[in-house]
């Protein structure tokens, strides 16, 4: 299956002249442009951050790093930081724009190149986050379903795609390990190990925990050594973030997002404990130093959410030509 699988992405430019893969490339065009008029309906401003950059966002082990005229650069992981400086030139802002991760991962939902929807928005606190990533992804899906020429498509690719009930449930991450625990979704099959507070919980049992509740899930606060540097602590416990991930049932994580911190001394301390040069980052300090305000934002997959919409099992399948760990062709 996986030989056959290469074959047809070999001659990818021919496959898409098929009736279904036509189908897909047309909805995800429709996809698209849901999120744009959703976005926009809102008030919110679209951004247009650069993708060559000298910082990391995610981690610096899935960074592709070249030669940039004889500086290091890498391709952008995120365009979270440069939205964030956007937020007190025109407010609620959003960008839909590729990002890369040089990760070695090679399962159904990962791409080293993907299109990467990504939001920052002020005066906000955590739950009005939740209602936001709520309200973008539900109202997507009903305008999808009432876009112009979907229905044919839809029919063909999804026929029983329906309206997300709202509001989606929300489940902090603890009570997400000891539900892994009760119904014996394992860290280790092979060993029955049982997951334990502070575990990273890996797209296998997240997704098999994520289809047995069956209904999307807002999975909040996380532990502060599981999420990323910009990350705002909760006030009540700074072991914990204010963070959430979306989890969609039959595809997993297709959101993720986290108040942001906005305070200069609380942000370098952050760069010291990763081992971070703050150098490249001094215009993202500065957001904070020149005057910052409480502020949250996301990033949503692109091609994750429409593996959902259009029940695709891989996200290669919805790619115009994928990119990822030995492809890189045609």
């Amino acid at each position: 299956q996986t030989q056959v699988a290469e074959v047809l992405l070999n001659q990818r430019h021919l496959v898409i002249r098929g009736t279904r893969a036509s189908a897909v490339l047309r909805m995800r065009s429709i996809i698209t442009q849901a999120f744009r008029e959703e976005l926009f309906g809102e008030g919110y401003t679209e951004m247009f951050p650069p993708t060559l950059v000298q910082t990391q966002v995610e981690g610096g082990s899935t960074l592709f790093a070249f030669d940039f005229f004889g500086e290091e650069g890498y391709l952008t992981q995120s365009s979270q930081l440069y939205l964030e400086t956007c937020i007190p030139a025109v407010g609620d802002c959003f960008c839909i724009l590729p990002s890369y991760r040089a990760e070695k991962s090679s399962t159904r939902r990962h791409l080293a190149e993907f299109h990467h929807l990504e939001a920052e928005c002020p005066f906000i606190d955590f739950d009005e986050l939740l209602k936001r990533i709520e309200a973008l992804v539900a109202g997507v899906v009903d305008r999808v379903l009432a876009a112009p020429g979907a229905a044919a498509l839809l029919t063909e690719l999804n026929p029983t795609l329906t309206s997300l009930k709202r509001p989606f449930r929300r489940m902090r991450y603890a009570d997400a390990v000891e539900y892994c625990r009760a119904n014996n979704i394992y860290k280790d099959d092979a060993t029955c190990t049982h997951f334990e507070f502070g575990d990273d919980i890996p797209e296998g049992p997240e997704r098999r925990m994520t289809d047995m509740i069956g209904e999307p899930i807002l999975l909040t606060h996380f532990p502060a050594t599981l999420k990323s540097f910009y990350m705002k602590r909760c006030p009540e416990d700074p072991a914990l973030t204010e963070s959430v991930d979306l989890l969609i049932p039959g595809v997993g994580e297709v959101v993720g997002g986290s108040m942001r911190m906005d305070d200069e001394q609380e942000l370098l301390a952050a760069y010291e404990r990763e081992n971070m040069d703050p150098r490249p980052y001094y215009w993202f300090t500065d957001q904070r130093r020149f005057g910052s305000v409480t502020h949250g934002g996301y990033g949503l997959g692109i091609e994750r959410l429409c593996c959902y919409l259009l029940n695709q099992n891989h996200v290669r399948d919805v790619c115009l030509y994928p990119r990822y760990r030995g492809r890189i062709q045609p």
